[in-house]
């Protein structure tokens, strides 16, 4: 009975921050949704969102320390895990230095150290969670068309219900990285599977965004690099796909901006933000400029490129020692492919690839931060996965 009442805690919690991930960047732009004719969330249900949260964040934190202490073999932080809360910590001592966002980094630092072993460790007590996080999906895909499945047959970027399109794609590759793991425990029927991928697939392609479509690519070669007819399957079933979805939809507006490569860094003004931060990275180009640089030099809270961005506020020697430890811990995954299934370092290096268009990085209070908790979390299961309970 008390193992009963444990695992619903455990698994009950992250089944809870799963499904909240994606509300707490709902979208609530009451004019563009005008202009779009778009439908959008009630504003409580993203502030009811980020409450829930936090208040998951606070419980994880303290059972991950209740559980330090007991020195529980199931409970480990893993190497990956580790190099993770470093790259963020060495944010943390620049921002201690600069005397600016300390918090943002202290809280990412910390998150990032003891969130994924709660993670893990309630894997631990039921890998069957998976099943349920595919049914969660498949919520978030029919609200999405409900809300806002016409923009696909208006000529508009999709984005469901979050805030921009690049959010919601983004958010279909992750949701796929879950699908793949629940299919490899064999937890879905192969119908459900196939239709719920399709519809993944298809949703994302009406985003319009690069990010994703270079996420999905590298998560399909991953997952099947040792199985050639299985990644051949993979590619004609996504243009099969696109070829009969195009008889209904006019795919036209995606693909112009999906292969619009050579002009992509004009996009949102992207030029002319690196154009205002290069002098100064130049100028001060070892030590930086301070953590608030990208507000005072380069005027915007998005630098479009979040490795700009570290030179800019933090200058060579902290931007390469905090990266150094990114790649270390994505390589650590890596290296443990009989152990980690490859699509998990397919994220890993896909989240490094989009920041080269965005700040995701450094994003506390993004979706897409509890998605990297989920999979360092994934990572930390399989990691321990042969210790005898």
């Amino acid at each position: 009975m008390k193992r009963n009442s444990s695992f619903n805690i455990y698994t009950g919690s992250i089944i809870l921050l799963f499904a909240i991930a994606p509300f707490v960047m709902a979208f609530d732009n009451m004019d563009r949704a005008e202009l779009l004719s778009a439908r959008i969330l009630p504003s409580f249900i993203h502030s009811i969102a980020n409450i829930i949260r936090w208040g998951l964040f606070f419980f994880m934190i303290m059972f991950s320390l209740y559980k330090i202490t007991k020195k529980n073999r199931l409970f480990t932080i893993t190497k990956p895990v580790f190099l993770l809360s470093v790259f963020y910590f060495v944010q943390f001592l620049y921002a201690i230095i600069d005397g600016t966002d300390y918090l943002r980094f202290f809280l990412m630092s910390l998150l990032s150290l003891l969130i994924p072993p709660f993670i893990g460790y309630a894997l631990h007590k039921s890998v069957n969670v998976l099943r349920t996080f595919a049914y969660i999906i498949l919520f978030f895909i029919v609200l999405s068309l409900i809300m806002n499945g016409h923009l696909l047959l208006s000529g508009y970027r999709f984005y469901g219900f979050m805030n921009n399109p690049n959010m919601y794609g983004i958010s279909t590759v992750f949701w796929i990285v879950v699908l793949l793991l629940s299919q490899k425990f064999n937890q879905l029927n192969s119908k459900f599977y196939s239709l719920l991928f399709s519809f993944l697939i298809l949703t994302m392609i009406f985003t319009g965004s690069r990010n994703a479509m270079v996420g999905l690519i590298l998560i399909l070669l991953f997952n099947s690099y040792q199985n050639v007819t299985k990644l051949m399957y993979a590619i004609s079933f996504v243009f099969l796909l696109l070829f009969v979805v195009s008889y209904f939809v006019d795919l036209s507006f995606i693909f112009d901006r999906l292969f619009n490569i050579a002009n992509a860094v004009q996009d949102s003004g992207r030029t002319a933000i690196w154009q205002r931060a290069s002098h100064a990275i130049n100028t001060n180009l070892w030590w930086g400029n301070g953590l608030d640089a990208n507000y005072s030099i380069a005027d915007t809270g998005n630098m479009h490129n979040c490795y700009i961005r570290f030179l800019l506020n933090m200058g060579v020697f902290f931007t390469v020692v905090s990266l150094l430890f990114y790649f270390g811990s994505i390589i650590s995954v890596l290296i443990k492919r009989r152990s980690v299934p490859l699509l998990l370092g397919a994220f890993l290096l896909t989240f490094a690839l989009m920041n080269i268009g965005e700040d995701y990085f450094i994003g506390l209070g993004s979706s897409i931060f509890i998605y990297i908790l989920f999979i360092y979390g994934f990572i930390n299961y399989f990691l321990t996965k042969d210790v005898v309970t």
